[in-house]
């Protein structure tokens, strides 16, 4: 193809008509704003404790059979550990706490660090069961 040609056409006529579609008339309307996605209900823990959704509820503190203090694992159906202070992914379900670990499979070779409860929120009663008040632990 040659360049900086004189005719207008260009040469052999290839810039007489375009490869493209031109616009022809106005741009469509705008459709507006989407409608807002549904707010899902917080997890139930108990009765009266809630942890917001994909988080899981784990036990911070027990009495006896009765949990009396929550905490909200930020990771959606993760497993909590006998000792009330480390979580592990749902991919790797099994608490090792000699080593600290969570492992696929009660004697699998591939393990992840368990995850401890700076990373849990203690979720307070609130009247309303539908809302929940969090904070760090």
């Amino acid at each position: 193809m040659g360049r900086n040609i004189a005719a207008s056409g260009g040469k052999c006529g290839i810039a007489v008509e375009p490869s493209y579609p031109i616009k022809n008339g106005q741009n469509p309307p705008n459709p507006g704003p989407s409608p807002p996605s549904p707010i899902k209900p917080p997890i139930q823990c108990d009765n009266y404790y809630t942890c917001p959704q994909r988080y899981t509820c784990c036990c911070l503190f027990e009495y006896g059979k009765y949990c009396i203090a929550w905490g909200c694992c930020p990771l959606e159906a993760a497993t909590c550990c006998d000792d009330n202070d480390s979580f592990c992914p749902h991919d790797y379900p099994i608490c090792d706490l000699d080593h600290g670990t969570c492992l696929m499979s009660k004697n699998s070779l591939f393990s992840v660090k368990a995850l401890k409860g700076s990373t849990l929120h203690i979720c307070f009663f609130v009247e309303d069961p539908d809302s929940y008040e969090q904070r760090n632990l």
